[in-house]
C-alpha cells in the first residue's frame, strides 16, 4: 500500500466486512472521512468506533422483507401491454406474460380486469368491447371472440412485481444467492403505517449514523426484463412503476377523470422520457410526486428529529422525487447524492437549484461486472473523469464518493493508484476554488424542449441508443450528445420548455435557443412545433437578434409543406420523401468562416447520408458528407438574427470547440471569444478571478501545447502533460 493521503477530506467510501484492514488503507490513501455501507454490506462495529463519519444506507421500501411477503397486495404494480398477436381466425388465445420475465411479474388477480386492464385491436387502434374478451386465471389467458381475422392484438394488463428491479440486478450480474428481494409500495395507508413504525426502529438501531442516506424513497425508475432476464425497457424518468388501484381512484377523485391502462402503455411506448408528455401524464406526474414528496418529509424530520443529517440519492427508487421542482425543497434534505459518469450528470447535480451538500458518486461502482481478471477499471474511471472535471470547473460540487465492494480493486494497483490521483485532485479544485463560480462569457445558452427545467441536463437519446451494445447500469450516450458538448463551456445555461415559451415568452437574458433531437420526440418538440404561437414568439425573438442553433430534427414535423418549421430561420429542410421532384437550392460552399477557425482537422458528425438541403441561397454551407451534398454544418442570417444548424453532434473535442464557436457566433459575440481562453480544443481553461486562479487542462491522453489569453491582450503559452490539470495565477505569465 501507498503512503498515507496527506490532505483528507470530501471523501465518502463503502465499507465491506470481513475486509475492515483494506477499508482502513485505503481509506487512508484516498484521504476519505466518510464510510457507508452498500449494497450487500453493513459497516463492521470496529469501523463504527473509528474517527469518519458514518452514512447508513436505507432504502425502506425494500428494508422489510416479512412485511410485503404477509401483504402480497402492497406489492409495487404497473401495467405492461402484451406482445402483439396476429389473429388468424375469429378467436384467439394471449398469453400477457409471453416475452416477459415470469420470475419477476405476477398478474393481479385480485382486482376485476374488466375495471383496469384494455384489449386494443392495433391495426385499427380500436379498444375491443369487454364482453369480446375474457380473462381465465387458471392458464393467465386472455380469450378475444368474434374478432377481425389477421388484425393485430394487445392486451394491457396489470401486474404485481414479485421481484425488486435493484435486487434482480444484483442476483444476475453480483451472483447474490440470498432470497428475492420485493419492494412495498407506500401509497397503502397500511404499509405507510408500518414503514413509518419500522424506520423508528431502525434509526433506535442506528445511534452511531450521522447521515441517514435513503435510496431514495418510494418508486423505482422503469426496468422491465425480457423472458431471460435481459433488458427489455428501461427508462431513468419513467412513472410507469407508481401504479396501484388506490392511487389510480385517489387520482380520480382529484383531477375528475380516470387515469385508463393506455394512458401509460402509450401503444407499447409507455410514456417514455422521449415522447412528449401528454396533459394526463403530466397531471399523474404532479400526482405522484405530491405523495413522494410529503412521504420524504416525513422521513427527513424523523432523522432530523434524532440529530442526523439526511442524504438522499439520486437512483433507484428515485421516481417522483423531481429535484428540479418547486416542491422538491419542501422535504429539507441535506445533501443530495447523484451517480456520475460524466460531464452531464455532473451539471445535473450542480445545476440544482436548492442549498444542499452535492456529492457524486463516481464510476465504475465496485461490482463484479467491472473488476473481473483482464478487465481495465482504470480506463473507464479516467474517460468518465476527464469529462466530469471539465464540467466541475464550470459547476462545483461538495463531495465525491465511491460504491461497492472495496476488496474488488486488490487485483487492481494501477486503479487503487489512479483513485489516488482523482481524490487528490478534486480536492485541489476545492481548495483552489473555494466554491466560486468560473468566469462565464456573457452568453445564456436556453435548452428548448417539452420538459423545460423539470427534465435539466437529462441526455437526448436517439435512434442509435437502440443499437449500442453497453453495461446496463450505466447511462451512456450513442450518437449525438450536445448536452456532453456544451457541460463543460463557459456560459450560462438553462432549460425551458414550449409551454414556458407559450405563456411567459422569452426571457430577455437568452442570447441563444439550441433545439437539438429526433422528429416527433419530446427533445425536438413534436406537434408543438404546429402551434403559431411557438413559431411566432421565437420568429419575432430571432429576427429582433437572438442566435438558434437546431441540431438532427430541430423544428421538426412534417407540417404544411415543410418538415423544419424554421426552415426560414435555419436556410435548410430535410428531405423525408414527399418533395423528391422538386429541385434544392444551389449551395453556398464557405470555407472560411468564424465557426471553422480552429484549424479543426476532423470532424464527426456521426454519419454521411443526412438528407438535410438548403432551400435559399444564402444559406451558407460549411461541412457536408463525402458526397458533398448532405448538409452536416450550416449557418444563415434571419433579419437581425443568426442560425446556426448541425445534423448531429456526438461528444469530442473538436465537437465541443466547435459547438463553443457555433454559440459565440450565432449571440453575435464572437468578440468575446478569446477571453480566458486555451487556444488547442484539446485543452480547455476555467478562470476563477475572486481566487486569481486559472485550471487549464488537457483533456486528452497525449502531450499538448496551448497557447492561454487572459481577457487583456495577454496570452502565454503552455505545454501541459497527458491529462493534466496545471493551475496558473490569472495574471502570471505562465509559470515561465
Amino acid at each position: 500500500m501507498q503512503k498515507t493521503c496527506k490532505i483528507k477530506g470530501s471523501l465518502t467510501l463503502p465499507v465491506e466486512a470481513g475486509h475492515e484492514q483494506l477499508v482502513e488503507d485505503l481509506a487512508d490513501l484516498w484521504g476519505a472521512d466518510a464510510l457507508r455501507d452498500s449494497d450487500g454490506t453493513s459497516l463492521p462495529e470496529s469501523l463504527a468506533r473509528k474517527d469518519y463519519s458514518v452514512y447508513s444506507t436505507i432504502c425502506l421500501v425494500r428494508a422489510d422483507q416479512d412485511w410485503p411477503k404477509k401483504h402480497p397486495e402492497t406489492l409495487p404494480q404497473k401495467f405492461l401491454m402484451s406482445e402483439p398477436v396476429t389473429a388468424l381466425g375469429s378467436d384467439l388465445e394471449i398469453d400477457p406474460l409471453a416475452g416477459y420475465f415470469t420470475q419477476k411479474y405476477r398478474i393481479d388477480d385480485m382486482h376485476d380486469p374488466h375495471e383496469w386492464w384494455q384489449v386494443f385491436d392495433r391495426t385499427t387502434g380500436c379498444e375491443i368491447p369487454p364482453e369480446h374478451w375474457s380473462y381465465d386465471a387458471a392458464s393467465n389467458k386472455v380469450i378475444l371472440k368474434n374478432i377481425k381475422k389477421y388484425h393485430s392484438y394487445t392486451v394491457n394488463f396489470l401486474i404485481y412485481q414479485i421481484w425488486d428491479s435493484t435486487s434482480m440486478y444484483n442476483h444476475l450480474v453480483n451472483k447474490w444467492d440470498i432470497d428475492p428481494i420485493v419492494s412495498t409500495d407506500p401509497y397503502h395507508e397500511d404499509a405507510r403505517r408500518h414503514l413509518m413504525k419500522y424506520f423508528d426502529d431502525w434509526l433506535d438501531k442506528h445511534s452511531h449514523t450521522d447521515v441517514v442516506r435513503l435510496t431514495t424513497l418510494a418508486y423505482h425508475f422503469v426496468l422491465d426484463s425480457d423472458q431471460s432476464g435481459r433488458d427489455k425497457y428501461r427508462d431513468w424518468m419513467g412513472y410507469m412503476d407508481t401504479v396501484s388501484i388506490e392511487a389510480l381512484q385517489d387520482f380520480e377523485r382529484r383531477y375528475g377523470y380516470r387515469m385508463t391502462s393506455e394512458d401509460f402503455v402509450n401503444k407499447g411506448f409507455y410514456n417514455a422520457t422521449h415522447c412528449v408528455p401528454s396533459r394526463k401524464y403530466l397531471d399523474w406526474m404532479e400526482f405522484i410526486h405530491d405523495f413522494v414528496i410529503e412521504f420524504g418529509r416525513e422521513l427527513v424530520e424523523k432523522i432530523h428529529a434524532r440529530g442526523k443529517k439526511a442524504a438522499i440519492f439520486q437512483g433507484d427508487h428515485w421516481i417522483g422525487v423531481e429535484p428540479y421542482s418547486e416542491k422538491y425543497q419542501q422535504m429539507g434534505i441535506d445533501i443530495n447524492v447523484g451517480a456520475c459518469e460524466d460531464g452531464v450528470a455532473l451539471r445535473r447535480l450542480a445545476d440544482s437549484p436548492w442549498e444542499e451538500v452535492k456529492e457524486i458518486r463516481l464510476y465504475p461502482y465496485f461490482f463484479p461486472d467491472t473488476f473481473y481478471p483482464g478487465a481495465n477499471p482504470t480506463e473507464e474511471s479516467l474517460s468518465n473523469w476527464v469529462k466530469i472535471r471539465r464540467a466541475m470547473l464550470r459547476k462545483p460540487i461538495d463531495r465525491i464518493g465511491y460504491g461497492g465492494y472495496l476488496s474488488l480493486t486488490e487485483q487492481f494497483p494501477d486503479f487503487v493508484s489512479h483513485i489516488q490521483s482523482i481524490c487528490d485532485e478534486f480536492r485541489e479544485i476545492k481548495s483552489k476554488t473555494n466554491g466560486t463560480p468560473a468566469y462565464s462569457a456573457p452568453i445564456t445558452v436556453a435548452i428548448l424542449n417539452a420538459w423545460g427545467g423539470l427534465r435539466s441536463w437529462i441526455n437526448s437519446f436517439g435512434r442509435d441508443q437502440k443499437f449500442y451494445d453497453k453495461r446496463p447500469d450505466v447511462i451512456a450516450v450513442a450518437g449525438s450528445n450536445l448536452l456532453e458538448s456544451l457541460a463543460g463551456l463557459p456560459m450560462n445555461v438553462k432549460f425551458i420548455s414550449f409551454t414556458d415559451v407559450i405563456e411567459q415568452g422569452i426571457s430577455n437574458d437568452i442570447d441563444v435557443i439550441i433545439n437539438d433531437g429526433e422528429a416527433d420526440s419530446s427533445w425536438s418538440g413534436g406537434q408543438y412545433w404546429t402551434d403559431p404561437r411557438v413559431i411566432e414568439a421565437i420568429r419575432t425573438w430571432i429576427s429582433d437578434g437572438g442566435g438558434f442553433i437546431g441540431c438532427r430534427d430541430a423544428s421538426a414535423i412534417d407540417y404544411q409543406g415543410r418538415y423544419f418549421q424554421l426552415a426560414d430561420v435555419l436556410g435548410l429542410d430535410k428531405e423525408i420523401g414527399h418533395s423528391v421532384m422538386t429541385a434544392a437550392q444551389r449551395y453556398n460552399r464557405v470555407e472560411d468562416h468564424f465557426i471553422l477557425d480552429d484549424n479543426f482537422s476532423e470532424f464527426n458528425f456521426d454519419a454521411d447520408r443526412t438528407y438535410v438541403y438548403p432551400c435559399n441561397a444564402s444559406t451558407e454551407i460549411l461541412k457536408t458528407g463525402e458526397s458533398g451534398l448532405h448538409v452536416h454544418l450550416a449557418c444563415n442570417s434571419f433579419a437581425k438574427g443568426r442560425s446556426v444548424y448541425f445534423s448531429s453532434l456526438p461528444y469530442s473535442h473538436a465537437n465541443s470547440r466547435l459547438l463553443l464557436r457555433s454559440i459565440f457566433w450565432a449571440a453575435g459575440k464572437e468578440r468575446d471569444l478569446c477571453k480566458w481562453f486555451s487556444s488547442n480544443l484539446h485543452t480547455e481553461c476555467a478562470a476563477f478571478l475572486t481566487e486569481n486562479q486559472i485550471a487549464v487542462v488537457n483533456n486528452s491522453g497525449h502531450e499538448q501545447k496551448t497557447i492561454v489569453f487572459s481577457d487583456s491582450s495577454r496570452k502565454f503559452e503552455l505545454l501541459l502533460k497527458p491529462y493534466e490539470l496545471r493551475w496558473i495565477d490569472c495574471y502570471s505569465d505562465g509559470g515561465k
